[in-house]
């Protein structure tokens, strides 16, 4: 029973150590962005004239804008909250830059879109989504900074393409034709790119991002459109701190909230803690079953033993003896015992709990996957305000495929406390039936 204990009990930590570093290594997110919905009281419709359809009749299309937007200074605000890991802010718009040869797409577009690619203004790079997942690097050069005016970091593939690199400036136009100038301070590499069966534009393509510092993107939009940020991406460090972090943003006065909207992503979280979720669940319930079913025993054991020593429980009373002491006196014999016992289940339980640990693991794995086929929907896991047509680069392997369970001296410490808690429980339970006795009525049992 003791080797049942005190591996149940090492298992249990070894999922809560694997929870904890889950959460802090993958996070979770959520997104202030401009709602976009009519209930926003700032959302503005503006008709814009597109190409001429097959009838030959020009096509009305409408340039959809908030004049509430966000700014660096909120952003600030919810970097500095605790608990934080990362938060940048972006807007996206499209620009031609003369210098650059961009990467053709898979799907094909009108010959107006061809030598657009999209422009990504933030708050800064390195905390941005792409580069704080892994799915950019950057390899020559530094980050955007918020400090930043007329710069741009774009791909290391793009630039070798263009014959461009760090230094060099590249030349774009505003939407009213005034020259734009931004140097190149960084060049990033992806750790994949769009395969070759996967439909994107050129201008999704992530060999031909371009990112900016937000005064570039306010002076390429050159309208009301863009003058800030239209989303928020904040990673937290525990997704446990997700409800309080977003609580607190929400209660920030220089947001105004009929605005915007707060998007909450746990789902990356979710999906790869259900199964130690899960094993911590049974872990538990196999511990109180375990417990309860040890004092059941344990009990009847002792009760027995007990009646078998009646006779010495007589001499005893017939001495004088006080029934506590006598009841003492077998709590501590068969904690003598148990010291050696639990002593011996670490041994035990090291050789075995690593395995019985993975395979309860496989099996909650396998269960949550079942489940997860029964009731599966297609959903969208957020942050296309961010990342555009590119959400499937964004690294997303969190699966667990073991936990590292040991049996240390804090879990043998545990067995001890909880060993001698059924202990007293047992043997308090087996001495009742004797100890309710008088002596006189022990004296006649005797006889």
């Amino acid at each position: 029973m003791a080797t049942f204990v005190l591996t149940g009990i090492s298992i249990w930590g070894a999922s809560e150590s694997a929870q904890l570093g889950l959460r802090q290594s993958l996070g979770a997110s959520f997104e202030v962005a401009v709602d976009w919905s009519d209930e926003n009281p700032y959302l503005v419709r503006e008709p814009v004239n597109g190409p001429e359809n097959d009838g030959g009749k020009q096509a009305t299309n409408f340039l959809m804008y908030s004049t509430k937007q966000l700014n660096p200074e909120q952003v600030k605000e919810i970097r500095q909250m605790e608990g934080v890991k990362y938060c940048d802010a972006s807007v996206e718009n499209l620009a031609a830059f003369e210098q650059l040869s961009l990467f053709a797409g898979k799907i094909p577009i009108d010959e107006d879109f061809r030598k657009l690619t999209k422009v990504l203004g933030v708050w800064g790079t390195e905390e941005n989504e792409l580069f704080a997942s892994g799915t950019l690097s950057l390899v020559e050069g530094r980050h955007l900074t918020q400090e930043d005016t007329g710069k741009a970091v774009i791909c290391l593939d793009l630039a070798e393409k263009s014959g461009v690199g760090v230094g060099d400036y590249l030349t774009t136009q505003s939407t009213k034709g005034k020259e734009i100038k931004v140097q190149i301070v960084g060049l990033f590499a992806p750790a994949k790119v769009e395969g070759v069966e996967e439909m994107v534009t050129s201008y999704d393509k992530i060999q031909n991002r371009i990112f900016t510092d937000l005064d570039t993107a306010v002076k390429i939009e050159d309208s009301p459109a863009i003058k800030g940020f239209s989303v928020i991406h904040v990673t937290v460090e525990d997704p446990q701190d997700m409800e309080r972090i977003v609580s607190e943003v929400q209660k920030l006065s220089s947001i105004d909230w009929d605005a915007f909207t707060v998007t909450v992503d746990n789902e990356a979280y979710e999906k790869a803690a259900q199964p130690l979720k899960a094993l911590g669940s049974l872990i538990v319930t196999l511990l109180t079953v375990i417990v309860i079913v040890s004092v059941i025993i344990l009990a009847l054991i002792l009760t027995l033993w007990t009646k078998t020593r009646i006779h010495e429980i007589g001499v005893f009373l017939s001495v004088g003896m006080k029934k506590s002491d006598i009841i003492g006196q077998f709590l501590v014999e068969v904690m003598m015992i148990a010291v050696l016992a639990f002593g011996l289940s670490f041994f035990t339980s090291s050789a075995i709990a690593g395995q019985i640990g993975n395979q309860l693991l496989e099996q909650s794995r396998q269960n949550g996957a079942e489940n997860q086929q029964q009731g599966a929907v297609a959903s969208d896991p957020g942050g296309s305000a961010v990342v555009g047509g590119n959400d499937s680069l964004i690294n997303s392997d969190t699966s667990i495929e073991e936990i590292q369970v040991s049996v240390g001296l804090v879990n043998l410490a545990e067995l001890y406390l909880i060993g001698f808690a059924v202990i007293i429980a047992a043997v308090g339970v087996s001495s009742v039936t004797v100890m309710r006795l008088k002596p006189r009525e022990i004296l006649s049992k005797m006889s």
